[in-house]
Formats: C-alpha cells, structure tokens, sequence
C-alpha cells in the first residue's frame, strides 16, 4: 500500500464518446489519493467547455490536480485558464492544443447529423477504428462499446459541440507554470504524437511520455503504463 499523499484531488476528465467508468480501473489503483471522476458534460455546464470548467470546481474543494484524455484535455485547459490558482499539477494525455479547423468543424457537424440519425450506435461504427492501437484487447474494445452505447444521443451531440468549439489552447502554453504530464499512445490516430509533442515544448518542465503500442485511449489500453507515469506525477505534485 503507498503512502497517502495529501493536499490534492486528482480530477479526472474522460474522453468522448465515453463517460467516468473509463476511469474505474484507475481510480482502483489510486488510493492513496482523494479521486474526482465526473461524467460530461457535468450538470449545470451548458454546452461549452467554459461552462463544463464552471460546473466542475464546482465539484471539489482545494487544490486539484486535472487529468484529462483527449476531450478531457480541452477542459483542463480550460481549468487552468479560470481557476491557475487551484491547480498543483497537470496531465494531458492523447489531447491538442490546438482550435477545431475548418475541415475539422465540417467533420464535427457531419458527426452531429450522424448521431441524430443513428444515435451511439452510428458514432461507434465510425470512431471504433480510429481509437485503438492493432494490438488493443478485445475485452478493452468491447468496455469501450458497452459505455458509448449506454451515452444518450443529446450528451454526445453537447459534447461534440463542445469541441467543435474550444478556443485555442495554444497561448494558454506558456503560462502553465505546474509539474506536467503530457501522455500520448504511439499509435494515436487522433492526436498523433507530434501534438502531444507541441503540447510538452511549450509548456516549461513538462515531461512528454510515448505509450508503446497504445492508440488514442492510453488510460484503457495501456493502464499500467499510463498508471506508473500518472504516479510519478502525483508522486511530484505531493511531495
């Protein structure tokens, strides 16, 4: 058993098109941390990512420290920019800086329709392929299907919209000035490596670690790996 360190609530921000269970084996292995793990978007937030941040520090006292998976990594961004004061450390895992391009708000509308007409059902079927490594294990991909499939078609579609329209988290970089982690699977199709690459040069001390054979969702594919690198950051942020 670790020693509990204290003074901190790891907060947790799964990824679409999932919801907090994402976390379950995590948060199993956490206990010697105080653990915060919402589902998204929170109640009470709206349809933005502003909104969400609002809700969320709603949810926790004192200092936090945000660890959020690709859509997850949007909103800690956006922690960071309401509330600095509040956060000891920081993890961004298969995540962008970067605002939604042109073609990229054309293929969020696209999915949106897709949803309204087909519900989970229809996302999965398009996302499946992208979000795994080839070695990822049948039993993580069917976990995966089993929460998407139980998300309701307005949760997605407000989450959707919610990273259709994240402003740019770029010139929020520099100012992050806490231990970070930056995650990525190598075979991240989404966010390939060399985002998450840009994330860590420009933030000053972040620590950037590659997930071999892990696709978009390091935390499920790879949870020991990713485990052991999320240790060593709490391991820093309480000490």
């Amino acid at each position: 058993m670790n020693a509990p360190l204290r003074g901190f609530t790891a907060l947790l921000l799964h990824a679409f098109p999932l919801d907090a269970r994402m976390w379950d084996e995590t948060r199993a292995e956490l206990g010697e941390v105080a653990v915060v793990a919402p589902t998204l978007p929170p109640e009470g937030g709206g349809r933005t990512l502003s909104g969400w941040a609002a809700a969320v520090l709603g949810l926790v006292e004192g200092e936090i420290v945000p660890v959020g998976v690709s859509m997850g990594g949007y909103l800690a961004f956006e922690l960071w920019r309401q509330a600095p004061e509040r956060i000891s450390g920081l993890v961004l895992s298969d995540t962008r800086a970067g605002p939604e391009t042109d073609e990229g708000r054309a293929g969020r509308e696209r999915t949106i329709e897709l949803i309204r007409e087909h519900g989970a059902v229809g996302l999965w079927g398009e996302m499946e392929p992208k979000l795994f490594s080839p070695a990822a294990e049948p039993e993580v991909v069917a976990l995966a299907r089993s929460i998407a499939l139980d998300r309701s078609q307005d949760d997605l579609v407000t989450c959707l919209e919610a990273i259709r329209d994240r402003p740019d988290s770029r010139p929020t970089l520099p100012t992050i000035d806490v231990p970070t982690l930056v995650v990525v699977g190598e075979n991240d199709e989404l966010t390939p490596p060399h985002e998450a690459a840009a994330i860590a040069s420009g933030i000053a001390g972040a620590k950037l670690v590659t997930i071999p054979e892990s696709g978009h969702l390091s935390p499920l594919e790879r949870p020991g790996a990713f485990l052991a690198s999320l240790r060593a950051l709490l391991a820093e942020v309480g000490a």
